[in-house]
């Protein structure tokens, strides 16, 4: 994978980051190692350092307008309940791997079946736990800023976009 300064892409669970360079370092004093240097959109007080030969497996490129635009009109609209897992930890897992990987389509998936079951909590006068709260934010946060960035629009516009896009679609 060759990156270009100012390209964007998605490093795991940090998020969208914008290269800033392409530069050796020597981390033990004596062999040269070439690193791409991130900013991340988020924290612009961070800056990651990824091993050229390590960027295949760090990182990935943003999607496609054409791809976010699939994803938002294929969202789903109500809750599968049948892949909701009961066990916490088994849950807090699947959290983890869907926040920290590539598929951009499980993310979607999570999010809407966070979204569904916080509404369901609530109607039903339930509290919806701090861990689903929190994985529902992180998700939401990875997926705003991929699709703002790839839509050109800030990442907080993104959803009024999205629930117009959804309800254009549906209707």
């Amino acid at each position: 994978m060759k990156l270009q300064p100012d390209e964007f892409v998605v490093y795991r669970s940090a998020g969208v980051c914008r290269v800033l360079s392409e530069e050796s370092q020597s981390p033990d004093g004596v062999t040269q190692v070439m690193y791409y240097k991130l900013k991340p959109e988020s924290d612009p007080n961070s800056t990651y350092y990824v091993p050229v030969a390590m960027a295949e497996e760090k990182l990935r490129r943003l999607l496609t307008r054409e791809e976010v635009l699939e994803l938002i009109d294929n969202m789903p609209l109500s809750a599968d309940e049948e892949e909701w897992l009961d066990n916490r930890r088994e849950r807090k897992e699947m959290y983890s791997r869907i926040i920290g990987g590539d598929d951009q389509k499980a993310l979607v998936n999570l999010i809407a079946s966070l979204y569904f079951r916080k509404q369901s909590s609530e109607a039903s006068g339930k509290r919806f736990s701090s861990m689903d709260e929190s994985a529902m934010k992180n998700a939401e946060q990875l997926m705003l800023q991929e699709f703002g960035i790839v839509l050109g629009m800030p990442a907080e516009e993104v959803r009024t976009f999205i629930d117009e896009r959804v309800q254009k679609h549906r209707t």
